[in-house]
This record gives C-alpha cells, sequence and structure tokens, in this order.
C-alpha cells in the first residue's frame, strides 16, 4: 500500500527558508528543476530517519521528553541552584508516560 500524502501548512522564520533554499540549490545540482518543496522534504526526512535510529537505545522516560512540547521553553527563567550541583540534590524522580511519576530509591 502506498503512502497517503497530506498538505502541511508551515511557517518558517527567515533564517530556516535561507537554510532551505541552499539546500535546494545544492540537491538542484543533483537533480534538475528541484524545489523548494522538495529540499524540506528531504530536510523532514533526513531528520526523521536521524531521530528513529538515534532513539533505538533510549528508555521509555527518554522517548517521553524527546516527545515533549518545548515550544514555551523560552518564556521561563533558568532555575538558580545558588551554586549546588542539581545532580546531588534530592531524590531522581522519574515521568512516566502513563502520567505518573516512579522515585528513585536508595540514593
Amino acid at each position: 500500500m502506498g503512502a497517503v500524502s497530506q498538505a502541511l501548512n508551515v511557517r518558517l522564520p527567515e533564517d530556516m527558508l535561507l537554510r532551505v533554499e541552499r539546500i535546494r540549490q545544492r540537491l538542484a545540482m543533483q537533480v534538475p528543476g528541484a524545489t523548494r518543496t522538495d529540499a524540506v522534504r528531504m530536510v523532514i526526512q533526513k531528520g526523521l530517519e536521524t531521530l528513529e535510529s538515534d532513539t533505538e537505545g533510549m528508555t521509555v522516560e527518554d522517548r517521553a521528553w524527546m516527545g515533549a512540547d518545548l515550544s514555551r521553553l523560552g518564556e521561563f527563567e533558568p532555575y538558580d541552584f545558588g551554586g549546588a550541583n542539581p545532580g546531588e540534590l534530592g531524590t531522581p524522580v522519574h515521568h512516566l508516560p502513563n502520567g505518573s511519576f516512579v522515585v528513585e530509591a536508595g540514593r
């Protein structure tokens, strides 16, 4: 069965559009008449392949973090640990995909 194609309208920032154009120009040397859409498809395909291959050794928690919505992250100031090493503070807590938490024991 063939893949179903659907349109996805996405606005890209100007710097990304410039990078896509450079990729389109390089692609056009190999595939005459390559369009910007062809370049975006290629970038997305390569990105998906990279992400999928990089996640093979990941834990469930790692995958949850990778899939998290970080779109508003820039709205928050970094947390101030006051010179302490955050890796040595408290007890590690793991978030599970079902929404529950597990507190790591024995630390």
